[in-house]
């Protein structure tokens, strides 16, 4: 009866917070892949009311999604609004963790006449590691990273596992960087520590299957991982979690891999009939067409 309760006041709770509203419209449009749509219900919500940090920081977010598709005539004008945007929702708001990993990418990958410093990029970084040591040492990765410090980068991994231990977000970075290394037994590794303490994480087994497809090697356990997770219940899509289409194309790579060719065949046109825009998932079929 609470619960219900609850869920007919949230409505006329939203349409006395008409910027509320505006930023929940936002942030449905943005998972949604509109972009567009997106920015002109946060500036909606900035409109009524400015002072609030997270709408500037919706605001910059998305904005930043449409620079992947936009010219590169547009492209410099976006990234100065996604700066100004993250500056605006630090001043209002300094505690905003991914404001503040915003502007350490920006300043970090951004060439000098764009506003691009590596000092200003340490700067956020530092800031961070007081408000969220795990987000910290991430963000100390992706600098060292930028510097081809491979050394830098596992160390700064490996203490954000440690400020956080039951966070999957580092431990599937490092696995990530580890394999592309070329270090695939560590990759493993990496995952079998984190899984034996949280086994039916979600993140952890979806990468698990994903580096089985793509090296070929613990293949049935990848396979089991896989389907598992696609018989359970559904999910939201995330930087950590890919969607349901994609695990179902990775299923399609250890298919793949172990010579079941019809098997994932199978497993490919699953993916591209819940994505049919999964452009992976194509080429995978049309080649074992061929």
């Amino acid at each position: 009866m609470r619960v219900l309760l609850l869920s007919l006041l949230l409505p006329c709770a939203l349409l006395a917070q008409p910027d509320r509203a505006a930023l929940a419209e936002g942030m449905r449009l943005l998972q949604a892949n509109e972009p567009a749509k997106a920015e002109a219900q946060f500036a909606k919500a900035i409109a009524l009311n400015p002072k609030v940090g997270e709408y500037h920081l919706r605001l910059g977010q998305a904005v930043g999604a449409q620079t992947a598709t936009a010219s590169t005539v547009r492209q410099p004008f976006l990234a100065r609004r996604v700066k100004a945007a993250f500056e605006e929702a630090v001043a209002l708001d300094p505690t905003l963790v991914e404001a503040r990993e915003g502007l350490m990418l920006f300043y970090s990958f951004a060439p000098g006449v764009m506003g691009g410093s590596e000092e200003k990029a340490r700067e956020q970084q530092r800031a961070l590691l007081k408000l969220n040591p795990m987000r910290g040492q991430m963000a100390a990765a992706t600098l060292a990273a930028r510097a081809r410090d491979t050394t830098g980068v596992e160390r700064a991994l490996r203490a954000a596992i440690a400020a956080a231990p039951d966070s999957a977000a580092p431990v599937v970075q490092l696995a990530q960087r580890q394999a592309a290394w070329g270090r695939t037994a560590a990759a493993f590794a990496t995952l079998d520590g984190f899984l034996a303490r949280h086994p039916t994480d979600l993140a952890a087994r979806i990468q698990y299957g994903r580096l089985a497809g793509t090296s070929g090697q613990q293949l049935a356990r990848g396979e089991r991982y896989l389907r598992e997770v696609l018989a359970g219940p559904s999910w939201s899509a995330s930087f950590m979690v890919p969607s349901r289409a994609q695990v179902q194309y990775r299923l399609g790579q250890i298919l793949e891999r172990a010579g079941r060719v019809a098997d994932a065949r199978a497993a490919y046109q699953q993916a591209i009939a819940s994505d049919p825009a999964l452009k992976a998932a194509r080429e995978a079929l049309e080649k074992l067409k061929g």
